[in-house]
């Protein structure tokens, strides 16, 4: 089944619901990048995160979420789009710690630290960037924590990634759920309580498979309509004629030297780990254009 997300309202208006199972692009990235178990489960939970907060930006802008911190994995970068395609890299991918209470570390992997969110026009325009201190290095906790503390809005979220003996992501996804204003808070509070009771968002994802049926669980007993679904993916920005953008801007002397000792230019994109390679004879046609 591929990757999906979908968004729901609540008939009483009192709460909005994300969900997205991301199987398959957080193994995508493991794939990338060479992760090692507890990197490929905090990429994947950056990942899940941004594409579920990428939900409540403006159709015209991009999220850029940044985690860091002083454990070993160091940090992880990961962006989004309301379009629903993500990508991201993990500092330290060869990081992998011992389990806590028989489960990956993230949080002993990340370390102390903050979590940075801005939000890119597409257009150009201002940032807007607000950064926040880990409070669990579990990222779940954590954007939740940044919702409420920087955008006022009570919100609960749950993101989660399995991973197998063999190192590939067996099942991956989460959920975000905020009250509206104006909503009741007794109605919040059962919520919050469901959510608490809930089982890991990767055991979410492997027994109801479809984001709908996991907000459907969470909110149980609250009837809502799904606003919409859609397919997400791992999908990078970078291209050869980006590449080739930012090899002019070496400027000619560089280029000229390149081709004077017969090798071409080499570039890796971090975000995807793709390698270019200009050739002399791209080279040269670079200096006449």
């Amino acid at each position: 089944m591929a990757d999906r997300l979908a968004r729901i309202l609540t008939d009483d208006g009192a709460v909005r619901g994300v969900a997205a199972v991301t199987t398959d692009l957080c193994d995508e990235a493991r794939v990338r990048h060479g992760t090692f178990p507890t990197a490929t489960a905090a990429l994947g939970r950056a990942l899940t995160a941004s594409l579920l907060l990428a939900t409540t930006v403006k159709r015209d802008e991009r999220l850029s979420m940044e985690f860091t911190g002083d454990g070993p994995l160091r940090g992880m970068l990961a962006e989004a789009t309301p379009e629903g395609t993500t990508r991201g890299f993990a500092y330290r991918p060869k990081t992998d710690v011992p389990l806590r209470g028989g489960k990956l570390d993230v949080g002993g992997a990340l370390g102390s630290g903050v979590l940075c969110v801005m939000r890119v026009p597409l257009a150009g325009g201002s940032i807007y960037r607000s950064v926040v201190p880990l409070v669990s290095g579990e990222i779940g906790i954590d954007v939740a924590s940044y919702l409420t503390t920087s955008e006022q809005t009570p919100s609960a979220v749950g993101v989660g990634v399995l991973v197998g003996s063999d190192g590939e992501v067996r099942a991956a996804g989460g959920y975000l759920l905020q009250g509206m204003p104006g909503a009741d808070p007794d109605v919040l509070a059962r919520v919050a309580a469901r959510v608490e009771r809930a089982p890991a968002p990767s055991d979410l994802v492997r027994t109801l498979l479809v984001p709908a049926a996991i907000l459907a669980e969470l909110l149980a007993g609250m009837p809502g309509r799904v606003l919409d679904e859609r397919d997400v993916r791992f999908q990078c920005r970078c291209s050869r004629r980006r590449v080739q953008a930012a090899i002019l801007a070496m400027g000619r002397g560089e280029i000229e030297a390149l081709i004077a000792e017969g090798r071409p230019a080499e570039a890796v994109c971090e975000f995807c780990s793709t390698t270019y390679v200009v050739t002399e004879g791209e080279l040269g046609a670079l200096l006449s254009t």
